[in-house]
């Protein structure tokens, strides 16, 4: 989620942003236009070797401010800790509410 933040802040900023790096799933890369359109690449590397690229239309210019709040009320109920309850058994657990 830290990184899909990182990706918020360099959009709001008008700058290309790319999200889930790992090399293990396909990535995205977020590239501002003129007048707020947004092209969108995925790229399937670990697989496919496949990149598609979709231009969209104007966003609107809250469009970053939703995408922060969405982030924000999925922190809210993302368990923040996984723990192995027995051998190869895991429980996903919610952080307590500061």
């Amino acid at each position: 989620m830290e990184e899909w933040e990182d990706a918020l802040a360099a959009l709001g900023s008008g700058r290309s942003a790319v999200w889930l790096e790992s090399g293990r799933t396909p990535s995205k890369k977020f590239k501002p236009e003129e007048s707020r359109h947004l092209q969108v690449s995925v790229h399937d590397g670990s697989a496919s070797g496949v990149t598609v690229t979709v231009p969209l239309f104007a966003l609107s210019s809250a469009w970053v401010g939703e995408q922060r709040d969405l982030l924000t009320r999925v922190r809210e109920v993302y368990p923040r800790e996984v723990v192995e309850t027995s051998p190869d058994t895991y429980e996903w657990r919610r952080a307590a509410r500061p």
